[in-house]
């Protein structure tokens, strides 16, 4: 077995310990940090009795208690899967958290199932053709791809496709939903859409993705060229690549079946560190360019009105989603590379 239990139960229980850390500094530092959740929670209120209905808030919020048993009785409603209601929404976190998180999956995946292929397709082509002027090329566009900031190009990408008449902010054209009952059921508006049958719905939604998806990609896109190259090039040199030329083994086998099937594994790794990076350009390109919900418009909500509930409760979805990432990301290698025992 590549993978043991002693492996699966030491990594559930630092992934638990890392999960308590983060909660913990997340809510010391919201709760110490300026700002009264109690008085947004009661509305702002003035006047004479405004202090009361600010305490009467703190204490529905819990805050009145001292500040070690408010950190335990979060952690306990946290493991208990009640994060309580937002401030700023008035309905359970993790009804909010879910509908905006499967929003920003949504863009996530649909961004890597675009460009990973092409990202591994160049830099197959890259190092197949090593030393010359188009792996010079590839290469310093990997480069540049990699280092370039989401949001600088998202902006300018945005500006140009509105100076050009082309529709893409938000993430659904409400008018045409309501026009063909188009109602929303996994929260993947592209899955929905096709359960549904409405392929107009379906359309819509895929111009208004395609757009930050691929912003989304550049990062992924670059590296993937990068270390699918600098793998494939080593794979080449090695003796059983050599032993399969001399044997006469066809060309397209030797690069697809024996040198690229040995870059899998950390191809594997790599790309699964980078996906858990990309949420992070996910939300900021998302909200702050392209107005689509997901976890990025949560997070200026919750900013905005001192929604300690919601932040921590987003924290904790970033922490979780890091984790899981990481986690399959080394099972998967530990399952497809039998030199890797976990």
């Amino acid at each position: 077995m590549p993978v043991s239990l002693n492996y699966i139960v030491k990594r559930l229980f630092w992934s638990i310990l890392v999960l308590i850390g983060v909660i913990v500094f997340s809510y010391l530092v919201i709760i110490l940090s300026p700002g009264d959740p109690a008085t947004k929670w009661a509305g702002n209120p003035r006047g004479v009795n405004a202090t009361l209905a600010i305490e009467a808030a703190r204490r529905e919020l819990g805050l009145d208690k001292p500040l070690h048993i408010q950190v335990f009785e979060f952690l306990v409603k946290v493991f208990t899967g009640n994060l309580g209601t937002s401030i700023a929404y008035k309905q359970p976190v993790f009804t909010i958290l879910y509908s905006n998180l499967a929003a920003t999956l949504e863009l996530l995946f649909c961004s890597y199932v675009i460009v990973l292929p092409i990202g591994i397709f160049l830099g197959v082509y890259s190092a197949l053709h090593r030393d010359e002027l188009i792996d010079d090329v590839l290469q310093t566009f990997g480069t540049v791809t990699a280092n370039t900031p989401a949001f600088w190009l998202a902006a300018i990408v945005f500006l140009m496709l509105v100076s050009s008449g082309h529709p893409v902010y938000g993430r659904i054209d409400t008018r045409l939903a309501l026009e063909t009952g188009f109602q929303p059921m996994t929260g993947l508006y592209l899955l929905d859409s096709i359960l549904q049958g409405n392929m107009v719905v379906f359309v819509d939604v895929l111009i208004k993705l395609i757009p930050p998806a691929l912003i989304v990609g550049v990062y992924p896109l670059g590296l993937s060229i990068r270390l699918t190259r600098t793998l494939m090039a080593e794979s080449l040199t090695e003796d059983f690549v050599r032993a399969a030329v001399a044997w006469g083994v066809r060309k397209r086998r030797i690069i697809w079946k024996y040198a690229f099937r040995a870059s899998i594994p950390p191809l594997v790794q790599v790309s699964g560190l980078a996906f858990a990076y990309s949420l992070i350009d996910a939300m900021v390109v998302e909200y702050a360019v392209f107005g689509r919900e997901g976890l990025g418009r949560l997070l200026v909500d919750a900013l905005n009105y001192s929604d300690f509930k919601l932040a921590i409760g987003l924290l904790i979805i970033v922490t979780v989603f890091y984790l899981v990432i990481n986690t399959l990301a080394d099972l998967i290698q530990a399952l497809i590379d039998p030199r890797v025992r976990l």
